[in-house]
């Protein structure tokens, strides 16, 4: 697994592509926005905007779900000072509860978790926290929304093999609709 901390994933070049960035509620009546925020740390309101792009993949990836089951957006776009700062907190979290470990260790911890900000997507406007939803519920993908991978089992890693299998074909499911629209996954969430 290739963390974003990883030095090949800073290296490679960023620039600007001028796209816009556009609310993705409303956008599809099977997307739906989490307005409830309870699950992030952002506050800022446009929090469910997303590059123009993302919108329409996301309006693909949709279309390959089955049809009772919908996408529901907990957050796209976060400020880049939020984003210093969920990474500082993150590592601050595993300072305090592995003291024997060096600052490179607990950085690689940190970045299982929360992408470092000077390669976050999130401030791009071009990751996505989503989960499936039928009937309004939330489906059961192994883990609540937001936790954090812990050794050794590892509940946040998209292949971990300590989950029951209606959780496994749950996250087969969002990774296959969002990887035949053009996604990728982050295997540590």
């Amino acid at each position: 697994m290739i963390l974003l901390n990883d030095p090949r994933v800073r290296e490679v070049p960023v620039n600007d592509c001028g796209e816009q960035m556009v609310s993705v509620d409303g956008i599809d009546e099977r997307i739906a926005v989490d307005r409830s925020r309870s699950e992030i740390a952002s506050n800022y309101d446009r929090f469910c905007y997303a590059r123009e792009s993302v919108t329409g993949m996301l309006r693909r990836a949709v279309a390959f779900l089955p049809r009772d089951v919908d996408f529901l957006v907990k957050e796209i776009y976060r400020p880049y000072s939020r984003q210093v700062r969920s990474f500082e907190e993150g590592l601050e979290f595993y300072r305090e509860s592995n003291p024997e470990l060096n600052e490179e260790a607990l950085r690689e911890l940190a970045c299982q978790y929360v992408a470092p900000p000077e390669v976050a997507g999130h401030p791009t406007g071009g990751a996505v926290d989503i989960v499936l939803i039928q009937d309004g519920k939330e489906l059961d993908m192994g883990t609540k929304f937001n936790d954090e991978p812990v050794a050794p089992e590892n509940l946040t890693y998209t292949d971990c093999p300590f989950i029951a299998p209606e959780q496994r074909a749950n996250r087969q499911m969002l990774s296959r609709a969002m990887e035949s629209a053009g996604f990728v996954n982050y295997p540590a969430e």
